[in-house]
């Protein structure tokens, strides 16, 4: 159970380090990009922190609080490397173009592959959700994703 919850962490970690270099580097439309990424935050790091308590770790493992203290830190880490770079970096750059898109690709790759192989398939398809969720409920959380998605997607399109 406890490795369900590292690679979500490590891809939701080098995820909210570009999360702070973006808020940190962008000029035109910073307050609709600020107001995404609370929300954006927010979302995460209650998803997050679900799976965590969810773990049986054993009584005074630091494990926990490192995790909670390592999400908390990333994004402040990406705004500072974001204010240090403000100056010399051009996000409409070649150069600056690729950086993006690739870090884009790895943390999306990252975060793709532990929600719907790590999390989901655990949530819909664990001897535990078998035998506690019934068909209904199991369509009533699917139908839930789904909603999770489209809005998560409608936020997106307007940040």
């Amino acid at each position: 159970m406890s490795l369900n919850i590292t690679l979500p962490e490590g891809g939701i970690l080098f995820h909210s380090v570009f999360v702070g270099m973006t808020v940190s580097i962008t000029i035109q439309g910073f307050t609709i990009l600020l107001i995404a990424i609370l929300f954006h935050q927010m979302f995460e790091g209650l998803g997050l922190g679900s799976r965590i308590a969810a773990v049986p770790y054993r009584q005074g493992s630091p494990r926990p609080w490192l995790l909670v203290v390592a999400f908390g830190t990333t994004a402040p880490i990406g705004q500072a490397i974001g204010l240090l770079a403000r100056s010399s970096y051009n996000p409409n750059s070649a150069f600056g173009l690729i950086i993006v898109g690739v870090f884009n690709a790895i943390s999306s790759g990252l975060l793709l592959y532990a929600a719907l192989v790590d999390l989901l398939s655990e949530d819909f398809l664990s001897e535990e959700a078998q035998r506690i969720m019934t068909k209904k409920d199991k369509i009533t959380a699917f139908i839930f994703v789904l909603l999770g998605a489209a809005g998560t997607s409608i936020v997106g399109a307007f940040a």
